[in-house]
């Protein structure tokens, strides 16, 4: 079973603390597969000769094949790309939405994966009622819609389902996938922020799981540390409240047919990479034990 990571997740977001090609060195010595990469317009780009300073790069501006071959290079897939794109408080933000989604589709497509992760939109506030937000639900399906009209069919869009988006509960992602039943507008199972919003996420699993493209295994702690002021607090995978089992017993014991991916974010930068191989082992573990289980 193969397990990607981001690579957000061993570094400082945008921050120039560690080249693209370090992230990737580290993220395979580490032992994963795969690679989320992330497109950030207005970054630096890169070339066969060059290394970016920081691992988030804005692919428009870069040479496609020198991103795909420093991706084989150290040993990785790319699993799925990423941008926060996803704007649609009003007709006029979702055009451009639209715009910006459908070349991250073509991005995707050259670079050689099938899935695209935007975010999931943002509402006002956390937890409003699924019938409040079916203005802006009705237009990021209608984006979604619209790019999935002209992309290749092999083509995924898995928005990153997330504390005060657009999807964000089990109601919302149930409301969008009957809205659009077309199976490649699926979703990102973010399960830390499941925990954070006391969701039962798994269901969607045992309900949708054509729908759930990506598995995003990620602990959050439901009481962050006191000098942290926002909701979600992202901790080292076995060492916060996500009910990890729940989501295991649902799936089949090699993983199914989804990308699975674990990622982390508050922990200190030079604590990363040893908090992210032993978030990898425990994962390893409990589908280890998931298999045994079956025999």
């Amino acid at each position: 079973m193969m397990f990607s990571t981001s690579v957000h997740a061993l570094t400082e977001w945008s921050q120039p603390v560690k080249t693209f090609r370090q992230v990737l060195r580290e993220a395979a010595e580490l032992g994963f597969g795969g690679i989320m990469l992330m497109h950030l317009p207005g970054q630096e780009g890169i070339t066969a000769g060059s290394d970016p300073r920081a691992a988030m790069i804005d692919m428009e501006q870069s040479d496609l094949s020198a991103v795909q071959a420093a991706v084989r290079e150290a040993g990785l897939q790319i699993a799925c790309l990423y941008q926060g794109l996803m704007r649609v408080a009003d007709e006029a933000q979702a055009l451009q939405t639209t715009a910006a989604l459908s070349r991250l589709v073509d991005l995707a497509v050259e670079l050689g994966t099938d899935i695209v992760l935007p975010n999931a939109g943002a509402m006002p506030a956390p937890l409003m009622d699924c019938c409040d937000k079916e203005p802006d639900l009705q237009r990021l399906v209608e984006v979604v819609r619209q790019v999935l009209e002209t992309a290749p069919a092999d083509i995924k869009i898995a928005p990153d389902i997330h504390y005060q988006g657009v999807l964000e509960t089990v109601a919302d992602c149930c409301r969008y996938f009957d809205l659009i039943p077309d199976q490649r507008a699926g979703i990102t199972l973010n399960i830390g922020h499941m925990t954070t919003l006391r969701q039962e996420g798994w269901k969607l699993l045992e309900d949708y799981p054509e729908r759930v493209h990506v598995v995003a295994w990620k602990d959050h702690l439901l009481q962050p540390p006191p000098e942290h002021k926002h909701a979600v607090y992202s901790v080292e995978l076995g060492t916060g409240d996500s009910p990890f089992e729940r989501y295991v017993d649902v799936l089949p014991a090699d993983g199914g047919q989804h990308t699975h991916m674990i990622t982390l974010e508050h922990v200190p930068l030079e604590q990363k990479p040893a908090a992210l191989g032993r978030s990898l082992k425990y994962m390893q573990e409990l589908f280890a034990k998931r298999q045994q289980a079956t025999q």
